[in-house]
């Protein structure tokens, strides 16, 4: 989690967006060395969440900051965010067939070998991969170049504080992600899950920066962390059941040409081990479906149904402090000018 400042709370709101840009910029500038063709995998998961922290907080704070961040800044940031997506999912996918190998048999791990080999041929031969870090390094650039053109609020006029409306925007999060998990019913809803997901995540990031400043925040944030880790792995489970729905796919289809070829050219094509790769693909599936049952059986007594009222409430309580905050006098909040005009050579005086 990145380090906030303590004094974001009381700092206008437009202020407190502007640090936490350059805060989740900084982040995503730290990790962008370890991108390219063959990314590290944690560089890649911290790019990631920088990049999702800074949608999050340009999509949440949208009013106060109007046309400061422009939609082409938007729709660019948007972009590299999805560009890293398959990476992410070929290596967390890539991991658990890696952790599965163990509890299988010899001729299952055949097919668990062909699906890892698979992803791993998609994962590096990414071109959008390639063009990541160039590309970041032009919109971090742009983005900078942007706040710093922007004029800071009038003196004198700071408008409400970064806490008094983060609290609000908690508020309405909150709604979001009840309304989301009152949607779950079965495991076979993943759209209002990964809805949850997504909204759990945003009130959490909403949060984490002014948590020092709300007394009930922490424990709340903590509540939050342990769903999105439950929601994170139940949709992982299923993007890994959806691609082994289309190994089997092609599989099918290379059947097909086999055949083909057999009757149409009067050539066979070498024999390949097509039923062992489907018991180790089935097996796999198997263990991915079992898993999200359980997850999703854990989540009912904690989050679902009835439960998913509880969330507007603990929200309410823990920001209770942030609602009234005041925002500091903006003199007291002034940055040095970047650029300091030279003190004048002093004249020398008549002999």
């Amino acid at each position: 989690m990145p380090t906030f400042s303590r004094t974001l709370p009381g700092l206008p709101t437009w202020d407190g967006v502007v640090d936490l840009v350059r805060c989740y910029l900084d982040d995503a500038r730290r990790a962008a060395p370890g991108l390219g063709a063959h990314p590290d995998p944690d560089a890649l998961h911290d790019f990631r969440v920088a990049l999702r922290r800074l949608r999050g907080l340009l999509r949440a704070y949208r009013a106060p900051v109007g046309p400061r961040v422009p939609k082409r800044l938007r729709r660019r940031l948007k972009a590299l965010a999805d560009s890293t997506g398959a990476g992410r999912d070929a290596d967390v996918m890539l991991a658990w067939i890696e952790d599965q190998r163990p509890g299988l048999t010899r001729g299952e791990r055949i097919g668990a070998r062909w699906l890892a080999e698979r992803l791993t041929a998609r994962r590096d031969s990414d071109p959008a991969a390639r063009r990541l870090p160039a590309r970041f390094e032009r919109f971090d650039r742009r983005l900078r170049k942007r706040l710093a053109a922007e004029a800071r609020a009038p003196e004198g006029h700071p408008g409400p504080s970064f806490a008094a409306t983060t609290a609000r925007l908690v508020t309405d999060a909150a709604v979001s992600l009840t309304e989301a998990l009152r949607d779950i019913r079965t495991p076979e809803d993943s759209r209002a899950i990964h809805r949850a997901r997504i909204a759990g995540k945003r009130l959490r990031y909403l949060l984490e920066p002014v948590a020092d400043a709300a007394a009930g925040a922490p424990a709340l944030i903590e509540r939050l962390r342990s769903l999105q880790e439950m929601l994170g792995e139940f949709n992982e489970c299923q993007v890994l059941l959806d691609e082994i729905g289309a190994a089997v796919e092609s599989l099918g289809a290379a059947r097909a040409r086999a055949a083909h070829d057999l009757q149409v050219e009067g050539k066979a094509r070498p024999r390949q081990r097509r039923g062992r790769e489907d018991a180790g693909l089935l097996a796999l599936a198997r263990r991915a479906r079992a898993r999200r049952d359980d997850l999703f059986f854990a989540l009912q007594p904690q989050w679902l149904g009835d439960h998913a009222a509880e969330v507007i409430p603990l929200v309410r309580e823990g920001v209770a402090t942030l609602a009234v905050r005041r925002p500091v006098p903006y003199r007291a909040v002034r940055r040095p000018p970047r650029y300091r005009t030279k003190t004048p050579a002093p004249v020398p005086a008549d002999t």
